[in-house]
């Protein structure tokens, strides 16, 4: 079986996985996720922070986005996608995010707002997958926008990825391509893995 069509199954099966879970379990799954991040140093000390906003079935990243932006001690990116762009803006509280592609919510691109990379800041990327890997290969939804946007930034600064997936979507390997990009860590609700040394 090719590697498209690999990845096509594995995403039907993650979705099937995704589908059965009751919201109850998302949001307490998603909090023990939340709270075994919060143990990654890189992601305690970094001063930016990249962060998806959840889309149903997702762990769940709404009420973390809230903390961050409480707690105040570091600036909140999140993306907003154009076309087969991808670019993160700042935001200051919930209210910055609207309903765009995909009924995601999205941040409003306020050109000032837009991140700029610096390369005396520390970044932490917190990535979401429909599945994961043991080696940090991330199986997405197809799109390919934070492959192309690792790609185009990582060399540039010192940027921390980490994946938030369940248990149940975990798996020993996923296919990968030659454009993937792989992720520092994955964190389910039991454990955080370190994929590389």
């Amino acid at each position: 079986m090719d590697i498209l069509l690999q990845k096509k199954e594995l995403r039907k099966e993650a979705k099937a996985y995704r589908n059965i879970m009751s919201e109850k379990d998302r949001l307490a799954l998603s909090a023990d996720i939340g709270n075994n991040l919060k143990h990654i140093n890189e992601f305690r000390e970094a001063d930016e922070i990249l962060i998806y906003v959840s889309l149903k079935g997702e762990v769940e990243t709404l009420k973390l986005i809230q903390e961050l932006l409480v707690e105040g001690k570091k600036a909140v990116y999140c993306p907003l996608t154009y076309k087969n762009e991808m670019e993160f803006y700042r935001i200051f509280s919930l209210d910055d995010l609207k309903e765009g592609n995909f009924h995601v919510l999205e941040p409003t691109p306020i050109a000032e707002r837009k991140l700029k990379f610096l390369s005396e800041r520390c970044y932490c990327m917190i990535l979401p997958g429909l599945m994961f890997d043991m080696k940090g290969n991330r199986l997405g939804y197809g799109k390919g926008y934070y492959d192309k946007y690792l790609a185009k930034i990582s060399h540039e600064i010192k940027i921390t990825t980490i994946g938030l997936t369940y248990e149940g979507t975990l798996i020993k390997e996923i296919p990968i391509e030659n454009t993937d990009q792989n992720i520092d860590y994955v964190v389910t609700e039991s454990k955080i893995i370190l994929t590389k040394a």
